[in-house]
């Protein structure tokens, strides 16, 4: 390390997401698959028309998805001393050790067992801190996107429930424990916060895909960063 970097510079570690380096081999895929039906076509291969059909749509379809991942920002998770911060091409958001309760792989019901959902959870101790810190745009689609996690939440932790609208239609004002009065995008990302606190006992969410190893030893791997950051 160099000797005039500061302290929480040098103790940066970054997370760099497995799924963006399996967007490479996809698209080679996909183009290794078009360049055969290319081939296939020149020098007249006897297949019917819908097999040139569906070989030019996989190709398509793998350069797509390969694409959208290599496009992904290379950083997922920086990880220093004070703070996590997760970063995405809609923006990020960031907390503070001091404001983690716990973290973990949440679990939802079904029957006597409890299945494992492909997300690490992080519970807070204050969720305005979060409020302030996180890209609206990012927000707007954390509520879209994580639609289907509430869904499961509630199909295993509340089957009693026969009225789900008030976890869905997210109301625009959140009134926070210290008063303070949030609208708009903020009320309803809090909002929906809260619904998970509900359900699963944690606040914030990160997708597996964001990660560089299997979820277990991506939770060792944090709490030894957690032992060790002072």
């Amino acid at each position: 390390m160099a000797p005039n970097t500061p302290a929480h510079e040098q103790r940066r570690v970054t997370v760099t997401p497995l799924v963006r380096a399996h967007g490479v081999g996809f698209s080679a895929l996909g183009l290794v698959i078009f360049g055969v039906a290319i081939f296939l076509w020149l020098i007249n291969a006897p297949l019917p028309t819908a097999a040139y059909g569906l070989l030019y749509i996989a190709s398509a379809v793998l350069i797509f998805l390969g694409s959208a991942k290599v496009f992904e920002p290379p950083v997922s998770l920086e990880i220093t001393p004070e703070a996590i911060r997760y970063c995405h091409r809609r923006g990020h958001w960031q907390i503070t050790w001091e404001n983690i309760v716990r973290y973990d792989v949440p679990r939802v019901h079904r029957g006597l067992e409890l299945d494992e959902v492909p997300y690490i959870g992080f519970a807070l101790r204050d969720i305005e801190p979060l409020l302030a810190e996180i890209a609206p745009r990012l927000a707007v689609y954390l509520l879209s996107e994580q639609r289907h996690l509430l869904v499961v939440a509630l199909r295993h932790e509340r089957p009693d429930i026969q009225d789900y609208s008030p976890y869905f239609e997210v109301p625009d004002r959140f009134v926070a424990a210290s008063g303070k009065i949030y609208k708009g995008v903020q009320a309803m990302f809090a909002t929906r916060c809260t619904h998970f606190r509900e359900l699963l006992g944690y606040d914030l969410f990160v997708p597996v895909s964001a990660l560089d190893r299997p979820p277990d030893d991506f939770l060792r791997w944090l709490k030894a960063l957690q032992n060790t950051r002072t």
